[in-house]
């Protein structure tokens, strides 16, 4: 049993590490412009720099998160900061943008570490009776990153450069990595002597990359073969898992665990219907509205710090009441600000859009911690590592796919074209399209978490 000052230091290791990530993501979006100005790219391009990083952390959670099962939840967890930090430096170093995409890439491998390893830690750390309001905390300090990239971002960028955001989580991914292996000893392997499912990760990382490739190339014939060849990739995953001794994913989980695989698909299209406006938003600020990135940053943190200050209190009032419940509260909020959202035009009232993304960060806020909860709930203490990984891949494809779907808009109403001023009417009617594609996407999530709240309710 870890001790009291244990179990406190661990959440403030996972928590510092678990924000690195998204202060570069957020941090990134909001010099979005900038970086396009330096390296003269279209919007197709640009939305490939945030995509590359969902893409590899989505390919490698899977994986990862059955490795640290076998050889170590805290082993992984380091070397993850370890990958963020190599990877902020060939970032900050970009000669291109081709580059810039690549350490984007690097940068999603060390976060699939992360992410894989992070709940399944405070699982095994942790008692029951603390995991929902422990993950409240992880999921805010994952939001405080957020807004802290979001400030850092837009006053680097107004004041200095976009690559120095980049050096910013070097010391802090060192102190995460002291503080871990100072006061935690050990280490946690529950599945200890087994060996990796190399047919399984080969096929899993396969799978997502043909489809989330071929989805983001619609609709070529290139997109439409890496989607065919993606979907059969899956189809022999399934296949394989269900016949292998020690598979990467059991199956089963999917197949005869109804609220986790229910739980997990809420996840995955929650994310594909909310995630993508964020990005919008900063386009929106800074092309349709002429806001340089400070200003576009310091409306980005206030959102983001409305979403860290209501997170923890969602995940205690998960751990008193039905969390699918709350989950689903948070969903309809997403619906309302994406409603108004469908009608943006310029006339729309700057203040009446803000309103709309609060709406939307607010719903985020209660979604995450209580389905999070439930995905971990649902398993054994064993397999923790492969439904931390496993719900973390669900969010990251949703991400992915959200972003995917930007890229098909963006490619059909610019093609090659840079965003101009002149260009600001084709930009809002394409982000008016989708926001309504999103929208039904949420409907479509409202409907799942209320199938995964019957489940549920009928397995216990």
């Amino acid at each position: 049993m870890v001790s009291r000052a244990g179990r406190r230091y661990t959440l403030l290791a996972v928590a510092l590490g678990s924000s690195l990530a998204p202060f570069m993501v957020a941090g990134l979006t909001v010099a979005i412009p900038s970086v396009g100005e330096e390296f003269a790219t279209d919007p197709v391009t640009l939305s490939w720099i945030p995509t590359a990083f969902f893409l590899a952390a989505a390919m490698f959670l899977i994986p990862f998160g059955r490795i640290a099962d076998i050889y170590g939840v805290k082993r992984l967890f380091s070397i993850g900061l370890a990958v963020y930090f190599v990877s902020a430096l060939i970032a900050a170093l970009a000669p291109t943008a081709a580059v810039l995409i690549g350490a984007r890439f690097l940068t999603g491998a060390g976060a699939a570490m992360i992410f894989a390893t992070s709940f399944a830690l405070l699982g095994l750390v942790l008692p029951d009776s603390e995991r929902g309001a422990a993950l409240g905390v992880n999921i805010a300090a994952s939001f405080g990153g957020f807004a802290l990239g979001f400030l850092g971002g837009g006053l680097l960028t107004y004041y200095s450069t976009w690559r120095v955001l980049f050096l910013v989580p070097l010391p802090v991914a060192l102190l995460a990595v002291g503080i871990l292996r100072r006061n935690l000893p050990g280490e946690c392997a529950l599945s200890k002597g087994t060996r990796p499912d190399l047919p399984g990760i080969f096929l899993s990382t396969a799978t997502i990359f043909l489809v989330m490739v071929g989805l983001s190339t619609l609709p070529a014939i290139q997109g439409a073969a890496a989607l065919v060849t993606g979907l059969a990739a899956l189809a022999a995953f399934m296949v394989h898992g269900s016949r292998a001794s020690d598979p990467v994913l059991d199956i089963s989980l999917i197949t005869r665990n109804l609220p986790f695989a229910l739980a997990n698909g809420a996840v995955l299209v929650y994310n594909a219907a909310s995630f993508a406006s964020i990005y919008l938003f900063s386009l929106y600020f800074q092309y349709a509205l002429g806001f340089d990135a400070r200003l576009a940053g310091v409306i980005l943190l206030f959102t983001s710090l409305i979403t860290a200050s209501l997170v923890g209190y969602a995940g205690r009032l998960s751990d008193r009441t039905s969390p699918l419940r709350v989950a689903a509260a948070g969903v309809a909020m997403t619906l309302a600000g994406l409603a108004i959202l469908s009608f943006l035009s310029a006339a729309m009232p700057v203040t009446v859009a803000v309103l709309a993304l609060v709406f939307l960060v607010a719903g985020v806020a209660f979604f995450q911690p209580p389905i999070y909860s439930t995905v971990i709930g649902a398993v054994g203490r064993a397999m923790y590592g492969v439904a931390s990984g496993f719900v973390e891949t669900m969010r990251l494809l949703g991400m992915t796919i959200s972003m995917a779907v930007t890229i098909v808009a963006f490619a059909f109403f610019f093609g090659s074209t840079e965003i101009t001023g002149e260009s600001t009417p084709l930009l809002l009617e394409s982000m008016q399209v989708l926001f309504r594609v999103y929208f039904t996407l949420a409907v479509a999530s409202l409907a799942v978490t209320y199938l995964a709240g019957r489940a549920r309710e009928r397995s216990l």
